[in-house]
C-alpha cells in the first residue's frame, strides 16, 4: 500500500529530525513489526538509531496483519481461528469478522476513485462501496450557510458545491456510491453534494480558506455515548479506519463529529486518548467558515450494514479473530491497563493465582426502575464462594468507578458473569483464557455471544428456562412484555452447575495447572 500524501509529508518531517521520539509510537511491542512493515522508512530509521528500543524488529522479515497482498507471516498465525466446520466456513468467517473484512474494503476502495487528481498529489476522493469509508485529499468544506439548514438533532446537511475538491469528478460513480443515505451507516448523504471545483483553494488559501487544518482530520458519526456496547462500535471502527489508513496509529489527529451539536454526552470519554491527543469537536466549531483540509478521512461507522461489530453476521461455531485481539491489545495498552508486553499493570494479589470471578451488579435506582436484575444475586454469590479455588467479587460499573478501573478489574478476571446488557461489552477486554458467562440473554441470542466468539473466548449462558423465574412483567410502560424489561431469580443449583463448567474450562489453561488436583472435589 502507498503511504498517503499528507501522511507522507508528516512522516518525512518527523524522520528528518535529529532524534526521533520513539515513545510517541505508543505501540505494544508485539505490534511494532506490523507497523514497521507498512512504514519501512521508520524501520530503517530504527536500524540506524542507537536509541531505538525496537531494534530487534529492524531485521525481522516482513510481517503483515492479514489483509495485505501476499501476506504469509500474519498477526493471526499465533492465535488461529478455532472450531470452524470447514475451510469454506473459515474463509467466510475471516471476511465477516477478521482482517479479511479490511481486505475487502480496501479492494473496493482501489476501484472507486470518485474524483481523480488533475495534478500529482492534489485533490482526490476515494471511497469503499456505498461510501462506508472515504479518503479525501485537499478537501474544501464551506460552512458559511450551513447553520441555516441544521435539521433535527442538529444534523449537518450540505448543499451541492459546499464540499468538494479541485479534481476531475466522476459524477455517475459518485451518485452510485452515495445512494445509501443512512445515519451511522454510510457517508452518502454527507458526500452526495461533493463537486469538482473550478479553482484550487490550496493555491490561494488566504483568499479561499478561513481555516486550514494543520493535522489529519478524521470525520466520525457517533452512536450513543452512554452505552458501552454502542460507543465501542465507534471506537472499534475508528481502529479499523486506522488499520485501513496504512496502519498509522499516530495520535496527532483531529477527530471531528459530523454534526452541529454543542456537546456530545458520553460516559467513556477517557477512551479517546487511545486515538488522539486532542478533544473531539463538532462541525459547529467551524460554522460560518471555509475549511481547507489537506488530509481527511471519513471513518468506518458504528452501524454499517454487515459491518463490525453491530449486528455482524457470523458463521456458526467459528471462534477467534486476529483483528479483535489486535484491537483489544492496542486499546488496553494505550489506556494503561497492560504494559508493552501485554502484562496487566495491576495484578491480582493471590499467588499462586486463584480463579477470579467477577459478577456484574446492574444496581438499583431511586429515580427509575432497573430491569434485568438477578434478584437473588446474594444467594448466587454465596453459592459460588463454596466452590474451591474461586475468588468471587461483586462489582458495580457506574459513574463512581473510573473506566480505567473498570477495565483493570475486567482484565484481571477469569470468569465474568452478568445478565444481558451493555456492561457485557467488557467481554472484549477479558484475558485470552477467560470465560464469558451471560447469565441470561433475554432472548437476544447473538449480541453478547458473538463478542466472545470474535475474541476466541469460551461462552456460557443459561440453558434451562424452567429453572429461572420472571418478575416485574408489564411494569415498563412501553416494553413490559419483553424479557429485557423484566427481573429474574435463578435456580441456585443450576447456576452452580454452569459455574463449575466455566471453572473446568479455566483449569485447562497452564496458568491454573496447580489447581487441577481439586477437580475431584467437584
Amino acid at each position: 500500500m502507498q503511504t498517503l500524501p499528507f501522511l507522507s509529508f508528516l512522516l518525512s518531517h518527523m524522520f528528518s529530525a535529529d532524534c526521533y521520539d520513539w515513545s510517541s509510537l505508543k505501540l505494544m511491542r508485539s505490534h511494532v513489526p506490523y507497523v514497521f512493515s507498512h512504514h519501512p522508512h521508520l524501520k530503517q530509521l530504527c536500524a540506524g538509531d542507537e536509541e531505538c528500543p525496537y531494534k530487534e524488529y529492524s531485521d525481522v522479515s516482513k510481517a503483515c496483519w492479514g489483509f495485505e497482498p501476499d501476506c504469509k507471516r500474519h498477526f493471526g498465525n499465533e492465535f488461529p481461528t478455532l472450531d470452524c466446520p470447514s475451510e469454506r466456513s473459515k474463509t467466510r468467517y475471516w471476511r465477516q469478522g477478521d482482517f479479511g473484512y479490511v481486505e475487502d474494503r480496501l479492494n473496493e476502495m482501489k476501484s472507486r476513485q470518485l474524483c481523480e487528481p488533475m495534478h500529482q498529489q492534489k485533490a482526490s476522493l476515494r471511497c469503499t462501496k456505498d461510501s462506508t469509508m472515504c479518503r479525501a485529499r485537499n478537501l474544501y468544506v464551506d460552512l458559511r450557510k450551513a447553520n441555516e439548514r441544521v435539521r433535527s438533532r442538529e444534523k449537518l446537511v450540505l448543499e451541492k458545491g459546499e464540499i468538494g475538491g479541485f479534481c476531475r469528478l466522476k459524477e455517475n460513480a459518485l451518485t452510485t456510491e452515495t445512494k445509501v443515505k443512512r445515519d451511522l451507516s454510510a457517508w452518502g448523504e454527507q458526500l452526495a453534494p461533493y463537486v469538482g471545483l473550478d479553482f484550487d483553494p490550496f493555491e490561494n488559501p488566504e483568499k479561499h480558506c478561513d481555516v486550514t487544518m494543520d493535522k489529519p482530520v478524521i470525520f466520525v458519526q457517533l452512536d450513543f455515548g452512554g452505552n458501552l456496547y454502542h460507543h465501542f462500535c465507534d471506537f472499534f471502527n475508528l481502529y479499523l479506519t486506522q488499520l485501513a489508513n496504512n496502519s498509522w496509529f499516530g495520535t496527532n489527529v483531529q477527530i471531528v463529529r459530523w454534526d452541529m451539536t454543542f456537546r456530545y454526552g458520553e460516559l467513556f470519554g477517557s477512551s479517546w486518548k487511545a486515538f488522539t491527543d486532542y478533544d473531539h469537536v463538532s462541525m459547529r466549531e467551524y460554522q460560518g467558515k471555509r475549511l481547507c483540509i489537506p488530509d481527511a478521512t471519513f471513518a468506518f461507522l458504528p452501524r454499517m450494514a454487515f459491518g463490525l461489530f453491530y449486528s455482524t453476521p457470523l458463521e456458526e461455531r467459528c471462534r477467534g479473530t486476529g483483528l479483535f485481539r489486535a484491537f483489544t491489545e492496542h486499546f488496553l495498552y494505550r489506556m494503561g491497563i497492560v504494559d508493552e508486553f501485554n502484562v496487566p499493570t495491576s495484578l491480582p494479589s493471590s499467588s499462586p493465582p486463584r480463579i477470579k470471578v467477577t459478577f456484574l451488579d446492574r444496581g438499583a435506582s431511586d429515580r427509575y426502575k432497573v430491569f434485568r436484575r438477578a434478584l437473588n444475586q446474594d444467594e448466587l454469590i454465596a453459592a459460588m464462594e463454596e466452590i474451591p479455588d474461586l475468588d468471587v467479587q461483586l462489582v458495580k460499573y457506574d459513574r463512581r468507578m473510573s473506566f480505567e478501573d473498570q477495565l483493570s478489574v475486567t482484565r484481571n478476571t477469569d470468569i465474568f458473569i452478568g445478565v444481558h446488557g451493555a456492561g457485557l461489552a467488557h467481554f472484549l477486554f477479558l484475558p485470552d483464557w477467560a470465560v464469558a458467562f451471560e447469565l441470561y440473554n433475554c432472548g437476544d441470542i447473538r449480541c453478547y455471544r458473538d463478542l466472545p466468539r470474535l475474541r476466541r473466548l469460551r461462552y456460557l449462558t443459561w440453558e434451562d428456562a424452567s429453572k429461572v423465574k420472571e418478575h416485574d412483567k408489564n411494569q415498563h410502560r412501553e416494553y413490559g412484555d419483553h424479557a429485557k424489561f423484566w427481573n429474574f431469580t435463578f435456580d441456585v443449583k443450576e447456576f452452580v452447575r454452569l459455574v463449575k463448567i466455566a471453572r473446568s474450562w479455566i483449569l485447562e489453561h497452564p496458568r491454573f495447572q496447580h489447581l487441577r488436583g481439586n477437580r475431584d472435589e467437584l
